[in-house]
């Protein structure tokens, strides 16, 4: 034996010969790259190998190491045990999970310094006194967690596995764990973001560096997924996942609008830039035509609304695509499925605090330039005299005071008394005389220049052993747009999760969630139907007219006889009040009976109440000298509307999983599934209030009506899911649900829904290896599946019920009778059914830098239900039945780029880059349509969603001679042509334009010259990371998408002037014989559409791209917070919606969402145009965490 100062070194690359070991030694560290220790250690523990060694040396073991992760092994002559074996089992475990395994139960431990890693045993007195390892009561382990910069990350869990032991790292990222009776075991490191890292220890005490890798791209990532959650590399369904941080440190109201354009084929829209407004949420396009959204539940239990949840609560969000990972959900999962996980404490964590602000203005992000008050009397003017030469709307007098005032407004008031023949007769009363001669710009009176939000967001949060908690407070206080009678919405939310280990078989759980939400805006009528009258009147306001008379008050508009000073409505004419609470709570247990088995099970518990106050009060409209007030929005009420909803659920499943030998994995999940839904409201209304500013029932005069109103349904579901892998290479799973509904008749309740979908994992295969250095995973999978969508009339359509108020006054006999509307036919309809069919590829490439995903899908909707045309003899209207079949066909593909720059003026440089893209197009294979009619509402096979069937533009009459012939040729359409007018062609050349007979065989001259479907819509996300700044940009947008619109927004010179809405975009485009080739037809004061039937030359292009995000932050360094026992503090800037490009018109937004006839029937927007303002935002907030 040699003395101890001769080393040996084990390695294929050396010999036993001492000179020339020490020789080749010296030549092959020369080679080795230069790294420092503790990056030596780094990178060991990042070095993931595979083992199968069974029996073997600790010398064949160290040799294999060698191979397999280019690190040197070096060892004493007297360190090894010559007759020690050892056997080895791991699958892409690191090699510092391997020592950390095998070494200490022999009384071995190491070093690392940079490639070479050296073996020592330990001191002699902790030597083994036998072959039998030690047994260790107690031992301390201690460590530092880092990230791959070597920063500390403070937070870490640190558990015991398969214990309740643990600790959480420390600002410095640093733990110290007791092990209690245990004389091996493993430790498991997790944290947000980051791969999961497990580290075996054994010993007295230990000093540890666990290296974190950031886990965007980790196979073994875990997916939320229903009823449970999947390691992202077993997936088979289309998921995609989101985390929560995409909706931190953004200026948005809810969780939509923090989504909208992050997830390929993920389609949220709104209405309108309102405080109040909620989402439409449509998953891969067209699923019926009956319309529907997606199922979103938080934490399992179904929501209706996003904006009652607090963004910054979120702790991740799943998009459920496809039948077959929705299938569990069966009843409702139609239209796919967003899974909302909400934010837990962790155990062994100590109790951090965090709180965040968000301080947001405002302003509307498209709005058009209005005209000049002068410029557009004149241009009506001309319009008049074209009509009826020598009529004009102003006469020469109102003119010149116009003139006058725009040269000089301090001296030429904008209102003129005691006037006489100034204004036309029909513009406002004339007698006395008086005229507004003013030039106000009615938009930039309507809405301010700025509106204000802020947000305030705090939460507590941690563990212990056996319990953990999470609690949070949210406040949103958002002023409206509106500069008088101004709107605004507060919400508050309050949500807390509380789990607790009772005995290491049963783990409960308790959730409650609360929101109040409060919505105050001017009044409208019909409590709320026509709130499309604010946008559309304050466009009808002539620029001549002034807001306010001089003494302050809001000016008297008296208009064709019936209309008002818009603005002075809305700050004086009453409010609409509406709050709703919210309240959730749940109860949760998960019982673990025996080894792989666990039987899990929840009961939640729902009241979303509404109180709603409608409150008119008369409004004086206060004229000039000379005129007396008068009263308008009289009489004066008050409705109160209440409703109480009470949902309440019940999930109980079973889920067992079993390895046979590491090969062969299987789980098994079945469960029940019941809901209940009841819902009761009440609604009166009382008249001439006693007091016209107290909104007091009681103290009202007249009743005028009340409305009752309750209903229920019922959904019950038995489900399973199957999943078998071998290896994590084959992956199979199979889903079914059978589901009842109360809203069907007994015999057509029922149905099941199955589905199936299989994976291969191809990067796994032998013949794949040569490619392993390129392609980390590569995953084809396929799927079909079954699903149920609910469509009714009501939740009790299969009987004959009798609607309406009660009718009086009927004659019968002689006698005075009442009586009751007829009842419609009941609806024998039963389940739609939607068939998808999907596959898809997974991938990621060169490291996990390039990973990405891309799905096709064909999706049948069956038997949808569409309404029964009867003889109108029977003297009611039909049922429903299911007689109609859709087709949906799309695709959908997502990639990233993430890497890092290791050195860029002395910090990393972390970037990042992904590009999602989806397109789809739905068509009817089936409908009952024999005569092929292209009547509105109607559908026939082979038709594609969203056609839009016009004629063909052929440019504009020319002249008188021109025109006349036009009164033949287009005489269907109107008797009379002007020069200027639009000629169409005659596409079937039979000297007619016409429609024809309204049919596919006889469309007449016209044809498919659109579609609305949305096509190619596209995210572009990127982000870079530097020394502690972050910038990242949101970019999303549509490729292609047409857009039909009679609205008057979009024509300006529509029906006449008292129904125009004119902007200077419309002045300088419409025809005039000065300008013959502008973009809009002569314009007409008669309101005759001659020139606005659907047609190729108006039909808009509604792609966009648009920048919809950008933020820029900054997380002050660790080292400046640890005196200050602060975690993270991260400020931030960011803007939204602050640049967007579009072919539409000023006054247009790309954010047009086609509006919803009763029968779900997508309709282009007549009122497009006619919204609240969408909005831009400059915001500024912090993060911080204690």
């Amino acid at each position: 034996m040699k003395n101890n100062s001769q080393i040996r070194a084990k390695s294929k690359y050396l010999t036993n010969i001492g000179l020339r070991f020490l020789l080749l030694c010296i030549l092959l560290t020369s080679y080795l790259p230069k790294v420092s220790a503790e990056d030596g250690f780094m990178l060991l523990q990042s070095t993931n190998v595979t083992l199968n060694l069974t029996n073997v040396s600790l010398e064949t073991l160290f040799k294999t190491l060698e191979r397999k992760s280019n690190y040197v092994f070096f060892f004493k002559e007297n360190v090894l045990q010559e007759n020690e074996k050892v056997t080895v089992k791991a699958q892409n475990e690191s090699v510092v999970s391997i020592l950390n395994r095998i070494l200490p139960p022999r009384q071995l431990t190491y070093t690392v310094k940079g490639r070479q890693v050296i073996i020592v045993r330990l001191p002699r007195k902790e030597e083994r006194k036998s072959e039998t390892p030690v047994e260790f009561k107690e031992y301390t382990v201690k460590g530092t967690v880092i990230d791959a910069t070597g920063q500390p990350l403070p937070g870490v869990n640190i558990t015991v596995q398969g214990t309740t032991q643990g600790a959480t790292t420390d600002l410095s990222g640093s733990f110290t764990l007791q092990i209690k009776d245990s004389k091996r075991v493993l430790l498991v490191a997790s944290y947000i973001g980051f791969s999961t890292k497990k580290v075996w220890v054994s010993g007295e005490t230990h000093s540890l560096k666990i290296m974190l890798e950031e886990s965007s791209a980790s196979l073994n990532e875990v997916v939320v997924v229903g009823y449970g959650t999947q390691k992202k590399l077993n997936l088979t369904g289309a998921v995609t996942t989101a985390s929560g941080e995409i909706l931190e440190n953004r200026p948005i109201g809810n969780i939509a609008q923090g989504l909208q354009g992050m997830v390929p084929n993920l389609n949220i829209t709104f209405n309108s830039g309102q405080p109040n407004q909620a989402a439409k949420i449509n998953i891969r396009g067209n699923t019926s035509l009956n319309g529907g959204n997606a199922l979103i539940l938080v934490d399992g239990v179904e929501i209706s609304d996003l904006s009652l949840v607090n963004p910054q609560d979120v702790e991740s969000v799943s998009v459920l695509k496809d039948a077959s990972a929705a299938a569990v959900y069966g009843a409702r999962a139609a239209f796919g499925v967003m899974l909302v996980t909400t934010k837990k404490g962790k155990r062994n964590q100590k109790t951090r605090v965090t709180y965040s602000n968000n301080l947001s203005w405002s302003s509307p992000a498209r709005l058009p330039e209005m005209p000049r008050s002068d410029v557009w009397a004149r241009m009506w003017n001309k319009i008049s005299d074209y009509d009826s030469p020598g009529s004009y709307y102003f006469n020469e007098k109102f003119m010149k005071a116009l003139d006058a005032h725009i040269a000089d407004p301090e001296h030429n008031p904008a209102i003129l008394v005691d006037t006489e023949g100034i204004q036309h007769s029909s513009y406002t009363p004339a007698t006395p005389g008086w005229a507004y001669v003013g030039n106000t710009d009615w938009l930039d009176e309507f809405y301010r220049k700025s509106a204000f939000m802020q947000q305030h967001n705090a939460s507590l949060s941690g563990g212990t052993e056996r319990n953990n908690y999470y609690a949070s407070i949210g406040y949103k206080d958002q002023s409206g747009i509106f500069r008088y009678g101004n709107d605004s919405y507060k919400r508050f939310n309050l949500s807390f999760n509380f789990d607790t280990k009772i005995t290491d078989w049963l783990d409960m759980s308790f959730s409650t969630r609360m929101s109040n939400i409060k919505n105050d805006e001017p009044y409208m009528d019909n409590g709320g139907s026509d709130a499309v009258t604010w946008y559309y009147e304050v466009y009808r306001m002539y620029p001549t007219l002034s807001v306010f008379l001089p003494n302050g008050d809001f000016a008297g508009i008296y208009l064709n006889g019936g209309n008002y000073n818009i603005i002075g409505k809305m700050a004086l004419a009453g409010r609409n009040k509406k709050e709703t609470w919210d309240q959730w709570y749940t109860g949760r247990f998960d019982l673990h009976p025996m080894k792989g088995l666990s039987v899990k099970g929840d009961y939640s518990w729902n009241r979303y109440s509404t109180v709603q106050k409608f409150h008119r009060k008369e409004m004086t409209q206060t004229f000039p000298e000379g005129r007396d007030p008068y009263l308008v929005e009289t009489p004066n009420y008050v409705r109160n509307y209440n409703s109480n909803n009470i949902y309440q659920a019940i999930n109980v499943w079973a889920e067992y999983k079993k390895s046979f030998n590491d090969v062969h994995n299987l789980s098994l999940m079945a469960g029940y599934n019941q809901e209940e839904k009841t819902y009761a409201s009440t609604s009166y209304t009382m008249t001439d209030l006693y007091d016209n500013e107290m909104p007091i029932s009681d103290l009202a005069i007249n009743y005028k009506e009340n409305e009752e109103g309750s209903d229920i349904w019922r959904v019950q579901g038995a489900f399973f899911r199957l999943n078998y892998d071998y290896r994590s290479k084959y992956l199979l799973e199979v889903n079914g649900r059978y589901d009842g509904s109360s809203k069907y008749a007994k015999h057509d309740r029922w149905a099941f829904f199955p589905s199936a979908s299989v994976g291969w994992r191809i990067s796994e295969e032998k013949f794949f290896k040569s490619l392993s250095k390129v392609v980390d995973n590569l995953k084809i999978r396929a799927s079909i599946g079954a699903l149920g969508n609910q469509i009714t009339d009501g939740n009790h359509s299969f009987m004959s019920i009798i609607s309406g108020k009660v009718l009086t006054n009927y004659m019968m006999d002689g006698k005075i009778v009442n009586g009751l509307n007829i009842p419609t036919l009941p609806s024998m309809v039963t389940w739609e059914k939607v068939i998808t069919k999907d596959i898809g590829l997974d991938w990621s490439l060169f490291k996990n830098r390039l990973f990405g995903s891309f799905d096709f899908y064909v999706r049948d909707t069956k038997d949808m239900v569409r309404s029964v045309t009867l003889p109108a003899v029977l003297g009611t209207s039909g049922g429903k039945e299911n007689i109609a079949d859709m087709r949906t066909v799309g695709w959908e593909l997502e990639m990233t780029w993430k890497d890092r720059i290791q050195n860029v003026l002395g910090s990393p440089l972390d970037y990042s880059l992904t590009v999602g893209l989806s397109d789809y197009q739905a068509e009817i294979t089936k409908y009952d349509n024999p005569n092929g009619s292209l009547a509105s509402g109607m559908y026939h096979k082979g038709q594609k969603l969203g056609e839009i069937w016009g004629y063909v533009t052929d440019g504009y009459i020319q002249d008188d001679f021109e025109a006349a012939k036009m009164n033949y040729l287009q005489k269907f359409i109107s008797s009379k042509w002007y020069p200027g007018d639009i000629r169409y062609k005659d596409l079937n050349g039979d000297g007619i334009i016409d429609k024809g007979k309204v049919t596919l065989d006889n469309p007449g001259d016209q044809k498919v010259i659109g579609n609305s479907t949305p096509r190619y819509r596209f995210n572009l996300q990127g982000g870079i990371g530097w020394h502690g700044f972050d910038i990242r940009a949101i970019f999303e947008g549509v490729m292609k998408r047409d857009l039909w619109t009679g609205s008057d927004v979009f024509w300006g010179f529509s029906r006449g002037i008292y129904n125009s809405n004119v902007t200077q975009y419309h002045i300088d485009n419409t025809w005039t014989y000065e300008n013959p080739t502008a973009y809009y037809p002569r314009p007409n004061t008669d309101g005759n559409g001659r020139s606005r039937q659907v047609q190729t030359k108006y039909l808009q292009n509604a792609a966009y791209i648009r920048l919809k995000d950008i933020t820029l932050s900054y997380n002050i360094p660790r080292k400046w917070l640890s005196k200050l026992k602060m975690e993270q503090i991260r400020v931030y800037v960011s803007g939204m919606n602050l640049w967007e490009k579009t072919g539409l018109p000023p006054f247009m937004t790309p954010d047009i969402v086609d509006q919803i006839t009763s029968e779900g029937v997508s309709l282009q927007s007549e009122n497009a145009g006619k919204q609240y303002a969408f909005m831009r935002s400059y915001s500024f907030g912090i993060n911080i965490t204690f």
